[in-house]
């Protein structure tokens, strides 16, 4: 039986409308998960479905609204989606709580730091000072890395991905700032952005900055993470 995985969606307030792009649901599938598409309905209810699930990945996005992390909007924040905000973070402090597997991706890994109590840069063009300049919004194909990126020797995702420096995509402009605990960071782009977090006291609660999903058919050590997220959920069956 594959495991059960649970993926957000992006919420389109004007439309009354969920969608999501569909490359979230082959990766999984490719690495031997079965998705679950997770509704906007009442937050306890979802939290219920979820229980029943395997694990939980957190999709990208648009902008995180700072009053979860108890800042003023800088002028650069770009729209902010407030019920796909309540959703998310609640939802990914119940997975937390109760162990149960989660992988972020993109606007995920924000969602994983905020919902810990981190914190982000609500632009990192103008609020994170570098001797080194990134452009995080490439312009190249979507499958395309642009930058590389330096894992901690020791860490989960450098031990699942073999190696401890990689090239990735990037499409954001927001990033973890501050890391609460359980989480650490262990990978980070030459400016110095938090491109991974994970957690040693969880079953599986990795995020990554970068967009794996749009990667893996070309560049195969993509597919590597959605496998390990699988084999986790898997043990994690009850």
């Amino acid at each position: 039986m594959r495991p059960l995985i649970g993926i957000t969606c992006d919420y389109d307030l004007e439309a009354d409308r969920i969608q999501l792009h569909s490359d979230y649901c082959r990766a999984i599938y490719a690495a031997g998960g079965l998705p679950v598409v997770l509704p906007y309905i009442d937050v306890e209810d979802v939290c219920s479905l979820a229980s029943r699930l395997d694990g939980i990945m957190f999709t990208g996005g648009g902008d995180i609204d700072p009053h979860y992390f108890g800042e003023y909007p800088h002028y650069a924040l770009g729209q902010v989606n407030p019920i796909r905000d309540e959703a998310e973070i609640r939802l990914c402090a119940w997975a937390m709580d109760n162990d149960k597997p989660v992988l972020g991706i993109c606007r995920g890994i924000q969602v994983m730091s905020v919902a810990m109590g981190g914190t982000l840069y609500h632009d990192i063009a103008t609020q994170l000072k570098s001797e080194v300049t990134i452009n995080h919004r490439q312009t190249a194909p979507g499958w395309h890395p642009i930058h590389g990126v330096r894992l901690e020797p020791g860490s989960r995702i450098s031990s699942i991905m073999g190696q401890q420096h990689i090239r990735v995509n990037s499409f954001h402009h927001q990033a973890v700032r501050e890391v609460a605990p359980p989480f650490c960071a262990t990978g980070r782009s030459d400016d110095g952005v938090i491109e991974v977090i994970e957690s040693r006291e969880h079953t599986f609660a990795v995020g990554v900055q970068w967009h794996p999903e749009r990667m893996y058919r070309h560049h195969q050590n993509m597919l590597l993470l959605f496998k390990a997220f699988v084999e986790a959920c898997s043990r994690s069956k009850p």
